[in-house]
């Protein structure tokens, strides 16, 4: 019976070093998917500092209406070419156009 106890005890901890094992391996591939996933916007930043023909990635320019309210407009879609377009724009070019 002492040999089937030790025998048991060897079997958990062989299980107990297996399960280690898994969450190791587990928490390495969560380790390297992070850091190369770093490492891949630090080489896009590098990219974009260097090619001065790309834009530079800044904040986005705020739209501000001009006074006279020409700048805002309401769409209406056409139903010749079931585009949006302003009233004011004219025809689209097809025959079936009311504008």
């Amino acid at each position: 019976m002492a040999a089937s106890a030790a025998l048991t005890g060897a079997v958990r901890a062989r299980h107990t070093w297996r399960m280690f094992g898994k969450i190791l391996l587990t928490v390495a591939v969560v380790a390297i998917i992070w850091f190369g996933f770093k490492f891949a916007q630090r080489l896009l930043e590098q990219k974009a500092r260097r090619d001065p023909d790309q834009p530079a990635a800044g904040p986005r320019p705020v739209f501000r209406p001009d006074p006279d309210g020409e700048s805002v407009q309401d769409l209406v879609k056409c139903p010749a070419c079931s585009t949006w377009r302003s009233a004011k724009q004219g025809h689209c070019g097809l025959e079936k156009c009311p504008y």
